[in-house]
């Protein structure tokens, strides 16, 4: 009997190619078939590997995150103690923040001071008119008490400190002040001369810049723009980002 494949192929018909097509057709449907299942596996397998990563550090920063399942040991070396150490740098200075707040509040300027926390630390935003007359980088009496009562709070938590000055874009020109870059810089240094007298405060800690008119949180356009502009911040650097900032080491 003659073979139907080669009949139809031999009569150069219609039918002989469409069915080469199929055959064709299919195979490539199987390769492709085969290639999606390679990277589903593929995906199942990253997704274990997440799940794992996932599970590992979340017990590490809290035990009971994952329901029903006891902390188990972590999937890298030393993440447990890294773990704990940011946790509780973390704690340390949200307190910080609290007792930081209390003294402002003490002072009666509370409204006056902005205390945030932030991916750097807890920064403390003092307006420069709390502490300096106009164009001057001289401390006021209550202006240094303040600084002292914020040094209390300061000198219960090691990390590094980093004090800022900032003023709004009106030029300055004066035999002490040739520019806005000295005058946040003096007015900085100021502030960090009368926290590295607050017993308990090591020196070591403390370091300080002056951004005269660049990085304004408000228009420079209006007077009230111009007076949040001016503004000394004190920064608490988290340990992480005191390591990059100044260098210091654990």
């Amino acid at each position: 009997m003659m073979d139907p494949w080669e009949s139809e192929e031999e009569g150069g018909g219609e039918g002989g190619g469409m069915m080469r097509w199929l055959i064709t057709y299919a195979d490539l449907i199987t390769l492709l078939l085969a290639f999606f299942i390679v990277l589903y596996a593929m995906n199942r397998t990253e997704q274990v590997k997440f799940s794992l990563v996932a599970q590992a550090l979340a017990q590490n920063f809290d035990s009971n995150s994952i329901i029903g399942q006891s902390p188990g040991p972590s999937i890298v070396t030393g993440m447990s103690g890294v773990a704990a150490t940011n946790v509780a740098e973390l704690k340390s200075l949200n307190q910080l923040q609290n007792r930081i707040e209390a003294a402002l509040a003490k002072a009666g300027v509370a409204n006056q001071v902005s205390v945030t926390s932030n991916e750097r630390g807890v920064e403390v935003s003092l307006n420069a008119t709390l502490l300096f007359a106009p164009a001057s980088a001289v401390l006021s009496p209550a202006a240094v008490s303040l600084l002292q009562s914020i040094g209390q709070a300061l000198k219960t938590v090691p990390n590094d400190v980093e004090i800022v000055g900032y003023t709004d874009s009106t030029p300055i020109r004066t035999a002490l002040y040739p520019s806005n870059w000295q005058l946040s810089a003096m007015r900085a240094a100021n502030v960090v001369y009368v926290l590295s007298r607050v017993p308990g405060i090591n020196p070591s800690r403390l370091s300080l810049a002056g951004f005269g008119r660049y990085h304004p949180v408000a228009t420079n356009a209006t007077p009230q723009g111009r007076k949040l502009n001016r503004r000394v911040n004190i920064l608490v650097l988290r340990s992480a980002v005191a390591e990059v900032a100044i260098g210091n080491g654990p």
